[in-house]
């Protein structure tokens, strides 16, 4: 009740109580009905304003001269590439060799020669590692680790079977456990 309604005496405060809620939830329903009688939305443009015919046309005669302008340095461009414009063949020029390469070649093949050797060296070379006692002891540690472990190693299979697998162990170590202070 608010204060104003405190002021009228009324015979039954829970039906008024009704009474007044049910008017409260059909006003907030009128008000969430309510439709606006002003028309706020934009007025439609006439046609001839929306598409401005003049800047197309501009548009359309300036893609029209950069087209010209192309076509006309592709035509130069083709004839300088099909004609001979240029004087750039010196055949008076004879191209030096090189005064040391044979140096160069013995060089390189000594080098290799010396690269061969190497590698034959390296191939015959027996291994300081031995990767079979590796795995052996690999093997030997896996076989510790599993001796050590509280719960087996999962392998595949969900969480909820795991923690019932998990469970079901825990219980039966406890009941061992409980077993053996009970003996």
């Amino acid at each position: 009740m608010d204060r104003g309604r405190k002021a009228l005496p009324t015979l039954n405060k829970h039906t008024d109580s009704k009474f007044y809620n049910r008017c409260q939830s059909i006003h907030k329903k009128k008000l969430s009905s309510i439709k606006s009688c002003i028309d706020n939305s934009e007025p439609t443009r006439p046609a001839h304003l929306r598409k401005n015919l003049k800047k197309e046309q501009m548009k359309e005669e300036r893609y029209a001269t950069i087209e010209r302008e192309n076509r006309i340095l592709l035509e130069k461009m083709s004839f300088i590439m099909q004609h001979d414009t240029l004087d750039n063949k010196n055949e008076s020029i004879k191209h030096s060799h090189s005064l040391n390469k044979g140096q160069r070649k013995r060089d390189l093949q000594r080098i290799t020669a010396e690269n061969q050797s190497i590698l034959r060296r390296i191939q015959t070379r027996q291994p300081t590692y031995d990767h079979i006692q590796w795995e052996e002891e690999a093997k030997m540690h896996e076989k510790y680790a599993q001796n050590i472990r509280e719960y087996p190693e999962r392998i595949g299979g969900t969480e909820f079977e795991d923690a019932a697998y998990y469970d079901e162990e825990a219980s039966r170590l406890q009941y061992s456990g409980s077993s053996a202070s009970i003996s």
